[in-house]
């Protein structure tokens, strides 16, 4: 079977975030562990461990990034103009000889 596999539980939960009131938890995905109130994501540091995380640094994890705000959208490549081709060559006309 293909297709995504159900929502993982979360590792640990901190409670209501003071800024969105959203409960806090943490998650892990792909890129490594993270924190989010389900609006906002924000990874955990290196020296953040996921284990020892308190629920104060997540909440200052989640301010950090909604601080930072939103990624910058990436322009599309500029697409280049077809190559013109050269007009076809006619063949040089032959002379009559007499």
């Amino acid at each position: 079977m293909r297709g995504r596999a159900a929502a993982a539980a979360p590792l640990k939960e901190f409670g209501a975030d003071p800024v969105s009131a959203r409960p806090v938890v943490l998650k892990s995905g792909r890129f490594g562990p993270y924190v989010t109130d389900g609006e906002t994501n924000a990874t955990l540091r290196r020296d953040d461990s996921p284990e020892e995380i308190s629920p104060e640094r997540a909440f200052e994890l989640l301010a950090e990034k909604r601080a930072k705000g939103p990624a910058p959208k990436r322009k599309p490549a500029a697409r280049k103009a077809p190559a013109k081709k050269a007009p076809a060559r006619k063949p040089a006309a032959k002379k009559a000889s007499e």
